[in-house]
């Protein structure tokens, strides 16, 4: 008997969490979806999935979900992508990696009634050949590669480093535009400079990334800039060069490096002398404004007139340590150290 009522007991309880489960589920009057490129292993993602706690702290009626993988390939991208749209969700945000590949999922979405903002990439066509999502929340990755490039020019200038003679951009996806926009960017102002300028795929994959770099950097003995299109493939290049005695250090002789984003591996490789400059994009804008736009768009009908540009801006020496003590805020002791691959 006291068997029975227990198990009564215990049916009722959990028969009221779902009561409970079910109010606040109905509560939520929207489900936004973010189906990004940056997964776990990119330190990046803690901007964006913590910008969009902090939209649902302000916005209790809206329930969003980030999707991504680390197996990153843009058919992968494409798989997660049409998987959410098949949902039904009432919105989405969604980095244009490929415009060709995206194109056809989205504008399906789209004419299905369901609101895209682009985040982190642009399709980078002209209006009316573009994807008609909403707006593009963003850093503008051309200007990343020529605000990064006009900042090491400034440093020659001064004598602090190098100048410039033959170039290398190291790209860890071939087929990624917004890559191909930084390594453009800092095409425009190296050869404006009289410098060589390449671009070459390294890969993801540690150990094939750094003996790629170290068969060109055999190759063209000239190369005195890499220009790394991540963050975390910095410490590949510094280290490649470091074992060839390049010099790698920021110094006023040897191989100068560059890198991207407001990661701990990037700031740290500033703060440590190993990096010249890095950038931010303003991460946390990229998740919090496309949901924020989504939400004015569902429910007043908004949209807005240009797109959102959230950087770039350029992290150096003068400014590593405010980076570091923000990006510990947001990433917390734990995460930071784990992810400074120096």
């Amino acid at each position: 008997m006291k068997i029975a009522k227990s198990i009564l007991y215990s049916a009722l309880l959990t028969s009221a969490a779902l009561g409970i489960a079910h109010a606040q589920d109905a509560e939520k009057q929207y489900r936004f979806v973010m189906v990004s490129h940056i997964g776990s292993n990119d330190p990046n993602m803690n901007w964006l999935t913590t910008s969009l706690k902090e939209f649902e702290a302000k916005y209790p009626d809206v329930k969003t979900e980030y999707i991504s993988t680390n197996n990153y390939s843009v058919q992968e991208h494409v798989r997660l992508l049409e998987q959410a749209i098949a949902t039904q969700p009432d919105g989405i945000a969604v980095p244009i990696v490929s415009s060709d590949a995206f194109e056809g999922p989205l504008r399906k979405a789209i004419e299905a009634g369901i609101p895209v903002v682009a985040f982190n990439i642009p399709d980078g066509r002209p209006d009316g050949e573009r994807i008609p999502y909403l707006t593009y929340v963003g850093g503008d990755e051309f200007l990343t590669g020529k605000k990064l490039g006009e900042y090491a020019l400034t440093k020659v200038e001064a004598g602090e480093i190098p100048k410039p003679t033959h170039v290398v951009c190291a790209s860890h996806d071939s087929a990624h535009q917004g890559l191909k926009a930084r390594c453009a960017g800092m095409k425009e102002v190296m050869e404006k400079a009289g410098a060589k300028f390449d671009e070459l795929f390294i890969g993801a994959e540690p150990a094939t990334a750094r003996n790629t770099l170290q068969s060109f950097l055999q190759a063209n003995p000239d190369t005195n800039y890499i220009f790394t299109v991540a963050g975390w493939s910095s410490p590949w290049a510094w280290g490649v060069a470091n074992e060839m005695k390049l010099d790698p250090d920021v110094d006023d002789k040897g191989v100068t490096v560059l890198t991207v984003d407001e990661g701990p591996v990037s700031i740290e490789g500033v703060r440590a002398g190993h990096i010249l400059a890095t950038n931010s994009q303003g991460f946390w804008l990229q998740g919090y404004a496309p949901m924020e736009w989504l939400y004015w768009n569902k429910k007043f009908g908004y949209a807005p007139q240009q797109s959102i540009l959230t950087g770039p801006l350029v992290i150096n020496k003068d400014n590593a340590d405010q980076w570091a003590t923000q990006v510990r805020g947001v990433f917390g002791d734990k995460a930071y150290d784990e992810q400074n691959t120096w």
